[in-house]
Formats: structure tokens, C-alpha cells, sequence
């Protein structure tokens, strides 16, 4: 889609309110043990099939659901996105999770992880190798989604240490996977690095772009992913630095009030307003004309919903419990990024917009 006039705008702007209405809520009905205990489980796990479906298939398959009058097709990428979701919540939790109940923070940060490593697969390397060894959108879905929870599975098993919780009740060895690093480390450094691949996007891929212009050995993959990967790398690494080891900031602390926050607010643009192609000016000034409306809409959006979470919910900040972190990161990714997904790429703004049928 391309529409870009002020009625567009107007349009994407009330369907955000609307969409941030409805999740905060929905967060503010739910207790905030199930928000970021059952909720999030579930609704994480349809995240990464959602990112298949609207980014890979573009909404446009299978195209007998794309081709559906709306609202019909809004409910029939739901049902299709519920159904995938609810087996890998369900494998997640009988297996990561031990089928404990309720559920245990191994299977959530798991599922949280998951998003990130999709991320990177679609965003960075663009669906390579998958969409060079088949164009069938069908398969190529189906291998991104083997290949997110087989490399999140790998990743987690080497990196994530939960041994920091030994003292806590749910607390068992046979689900710790031993890693590395204690587990909210490279959790805190995936959700880090989300922010530049989010940023990469509003660039168009500037640098990564301009370098691969000026060398045309780096235009393909996996190199322009590598290259990619390598700017991913750095930001995220300079985000960390600055805040964590500069200025001391508590690592989810960091997580929820920099990363997810500036993701939130780099979604919004992105997904709400599908990137604001009215902002015609060159790369990478526009990039950064992008990457500064997000920082405002990060910052606003953290007020919205730290008010909520203080003045309705009386949540506690900070170490060990982390209520209200943890409730802001459920209520900003796990809740209201699902949403705009559904209102954007099912619905297609219906029913603020007319038609939604593919396109």
C-alpha cells in the first residue's frame, strides 16, 4: 500500500489511538501476574507467524484469505495466525516450560527471544537462503518459522544461564539450559538489537545501501546481511555501552525504558503509518527525520502507559521483581504490537478505511 496523502494519515493516526486504547484496556483488566505470565506466552508466540504473514506474504497469502471482502479477511489471518500461534505456545510451554502453571519465566524469555532471532532472519538477511531455494511463499514461511524456533532453541540452550534464580520456588534444573551468560544478558542484547534493525528499515538500508552500490560484490546475500548485521552489531553494542555500562542503568531497566520503547515507537511508523512515504526527502535525511519522530512517539508512549501502569495498577519499579518493567514490555510487545499488526496488515485499517482486499 501506498497511500501517503492526509486522509491516510488522519486515518492511521485514529486507528493508532484506537489500537492503544483497546490494549491498555485490555492490560488494565487483566491482573498483572497473567498479563506478563499466560498472556504474554500466548500472545509472543503468534508474534513471529505474524511477522511471516505480514512482512514475507505481505498479507497477500494464501491469497484465498487475501482475496476475502473485510472483515472477513481481518478474521481469517486471526484464525490463521491463532492456529500456528497456539502449537508453538503450546510445544513452548510442555517443553521450555516444563507445563508448569503458571507459566515460568524459561518459556517466556524463550518466546520474547524468538522474536528478535525472526527479526533478524527477515529484516536483515531478507529470508536467505529460504526464498533462493524455493519461491514458493508458502515454504519460504514455513522454513522461516523452522528455522526462528531452531536457531532460538540453539541460542538458548548456549547462551541463557538461569542459575540467578535458584532461590525462587518455580525454579528447577532440568529446565535450565546452563548457558553461557545469565539469561537476561543476551535476552536484554537481542531487544537491543532490534532497535537498529527497526532503524534499518527507516533508512531503507542506508548505508548498507550506499556500500553496496559503491562494491557490487556486496550487493547480494548473504554479504549485504553480513554487512547488515555488522551495523545491528555496533548500535546495539554503542546503545549498551552508553547506558548500561556508562550511565549505569539496571539492564531491564534499559531493556523496557530504551529498547522496547524506542521499538514501540519505530512499530508505530512503521506498521501504523506503513514507514510515512509522504516523507520524500533523501536518505539518509530521511531516516533520520523518521528515527526522531519515533524517539517522540517512544517517549510519549512510555508516559501513556507507565500512568497506567503507576496511577492505575500502583506498580512497583526496579530489582527483584520488576512488576512494572515487566508489565510495560507485555503491554507495549506483547499486547499493543500484536494489534497494530492485526488492524494494519489484516484488517488493513478497516474500518477506518474502505476496501482491505489484497493488494
Amino acid at each position: 500500500m501506498s497511500n501517503s496523502h492526509p486522509v491516510f494519515v488522519s486515518t492511521g493516526a485514529l486507528a493508532t489511538a484506537a489500537v492503544i486504547t483497546f490494549s491498555l484496556l485490555l492490560c488494565a483488566a487483566l491482573t498483572p501476574e497473567f498479563l506478563t505470565g499466560w498472556a504474554t506466552l500466548v500472545l509472543v508466540a503468534m508474534v513471529p507467524a505474524q511477522i511471516v504473514i505480514s512482512l514475507v506474504w505481505q498479507g497477500n497469502y494464501p491469497m484465498e484469505l487475501a482475496a476475502l471482502p473485510q472483515p472477513w479477511r481481518g478474521l481469517a489471518f486471526v484464525a490463521l495466525n491463532v492456529a500456528i500461534g497456539s502449537v508453538v505456545a503450546s510445544i513452548a510451554w510442555a517443553t521450555v516450560g516444563g507445563a508448569m502453571s503458571p507459566p515460568v519465566p524459561f518459556v517466556n524469555m524463550y518466546l520474547i527471544f524468538s522474536v528478535p532471532v525472526m527479526l533478524f532472519l527477515v529484516i536483515v538477511l531478507q529470508g536467505w537462503p529460504f526464498n533462493a531455494l524455493s519461491g514458493h511463499p508458502g515454504l519460504v514461511g514455513l522454513f522461516l518459522l523452522l528455522a526462528d524456533y531452531a536457531l532460538t532453541t540453539l541460542l538458548y540452550r548456549v547462551l541463557f544461564n538461569f542459575g540467578f534464580m535458584a532461590g525462587a520456588p518455580f525454579y528447577t534444573v532440568d529446565l535450565d539450559p546452563q548457558g553461557i551468560f545469565m539469561a537476561w544478558q543476551p535476552l536484554v542484547a537481542s531487544i537491543a538489537a532490534v532497535v537498529p534493525m527497526l532503524a534499518l528499515v527507516l533508512f531503507d538500508f542506508w548505508p548498507v545501501s550506499l556500500i553496496a552500490r559503491r562494491c557490487p560484490r556486496l550487493a547480494g546475500q548473504p554479504a549485504s546481511g553480513l554487512l547488515a548485521a555488522l551495523f545491528v552489531g555496533i548500535v546495539a553494542l554503542v546503545l549498551w555501552l552508553f547506558c548500561v555500562e556508562h550511565a549505569g542503568m539496571d539492564l531491564v531497566v534499559f531493556m523496557v525504558r530504551v529498547c522496547v520503547s524506542l521499538s514501540f515507537g519505530f512499530f508505530i511508523i512503521l506498521v501504523m503509518f506503513e514507514g510515512m512515504p509522504a516523507v520524500s526527502l533523501a536518505q539518509p535525511w530521511r531516516g533520520v527525520v523518521l528515527c526522531l519522530l519515533g524517539i517522540a512517539l517512544a517517549m510519549v508512549m512510555l508516559f501513556i502507559y507507565q500512568l497506567v501502569a503507576v496511577a492505575g495498577l500502583a506498580l512497583p519499579s526496579g530489582a527483584p521483581a520488576y512488576r512494572l518493567e515487566l508489565w510495560l514490555g507485555s503491554a507495549m510487545l506483547a499486547v499493543t504490537f500484536p494489534a497494530m499488526v492485526v488492524a494494519a496488515a489484516y484488517f488493513r485499517f478497516w474500518p477506518f478505511k474502505s476496501g482491505g482486499g489484497a493488494s
